[in-house]
């Protein structure tokens, strides 16, 4: 007798989604339908109708309402408690990710004992690329700031068709892992209430032994940033400032140590509000050149123009 649970249940949280969140389940339903996917929705207390559109639109997919923005590891995690697949797969409210590409992770996994995390190739907003291997440190925090060569000697773009490889970082907007191993890790760290929750799993992963996967056959496409933009407050690298430095401050404290940690993101800070301030004042003189120039165009001939009679 087989087994009634699919092998994967997807995990969505959701914050203001409404935009993409209908795509991203569409993308998932013919999955659904061949038995192989269940999915959950955490909303994480959204304003606009998310929560609504999923309800009223998706019968076959489990709502969770949460009462208050438990960020995207919390809500990660308490989906997980509704997972009882073999397989997890962690996916952002803006992602679509075909069935084809679903099998190829899965078969994978099936054949490949050793791997932890595979993810797909991601195309984003249709026309970039995500790469593998981003994995951060003290170097390339501050080495980020200064434009120092490559910081990661292992970046690589996974590229559609790419056979599969190796790597120490995928990017955590979709990633299929064994339940066991996210269960053993207790899932995200739920002191990362917004970035470098993924950067943190992927590094507990490997510090088990397990092994990260990058499977170009698979291809999900990605909008990026879609909650984020809904939320109208400061940007720093395409992410909410305020949450991606505590977030990338905790992570360097978490892995390599308090000193470092804080006198590495001091540099980098430091660094960036120089570089600020030096495209500030480049910024100043080219305006006053142009005002200059304008000036100039303005000003009478020096010497009046005579016509010939």
């Amino acid at each position: 007798m087989t087994s009634s649970i699919p092998p994967i249940t997807a995990i969505i949280v959701t914050y203001n989604s409404a935009r993409t969140i209908t795509a991203a389940l569409m993308s998932l339903f013919p999955t659904y339908v061949d038995g192989i996917l269940d999915v959950v929705v955490i909303d994480n207390n959204s304003s606009d109708k998310t929560a609504y559109i999923v309800e009223s639109s998706f019968a076959w997919v489990k709502l969770i309402r949460s009462e208050e923005n438990l960020g995207y590891g919390r809500g990660c995690n308490l989906g997980f408690k509704y997972v009882k697949s073999e397989y997890v797969l962690i996916l952002n409210p803006d992602v679509e990710l075909p069935s084809k590409s679903i099998d190829e992770l899965l078969r994978f996994m099936h054949l490949n004992p050793e791997a932890g995390i595979v993810a797909p190739a991601i195309i984003e907003n249709g026309k970039h690329y995500q790469a593998a291997g981003l994995m951060s440190t003290p170097k390339t925090v501050v080495g980020s700031m200064l434009d120092t060569g490559n910081l990661y000697p292992h970046k690589r773009i996974i590229y559609p068709g790419d056979t599969p490889f190796k790597t120490n970082w995928v990017c955590g907007a979709v990633m299929l892992i064994h339940s066991a191993l996210f269960k053993q890790l207790h899932g995200f760290d739920p002191r990362f209430f917004l970035y470098f929750e993924e950067t943190d799993l992927c590094k507990r992963v490997t510090e088990k032994g397990k092994e990260i996967w990058a499977i170009g056959t698979a291809i999900a496409t990605h909008v990026g940033g879609a909650s984020a933009v809904s939320s109208a407050k400061e940007y720093a690298s395409g992410c909410i400032s305020q949450h991606f430095y505590q977030s990338r401050l905790y992570y360097l404290v978490k892995h390599h140590g308090r000193i470092v940690a804080y006198s590495s993101d001091l540099i980098a800070r430091m660094l960036q509000n120089a570089r600020w301030l030096k495209n500030q004042l480049v910024k100043r003189n080219k305006n006053k050149s142009i005002n200059k120039i304008n000036l100039l165009f303005r000003l009478p001939p020096l010497v009046e123009k005579r016509h010939e009679v």
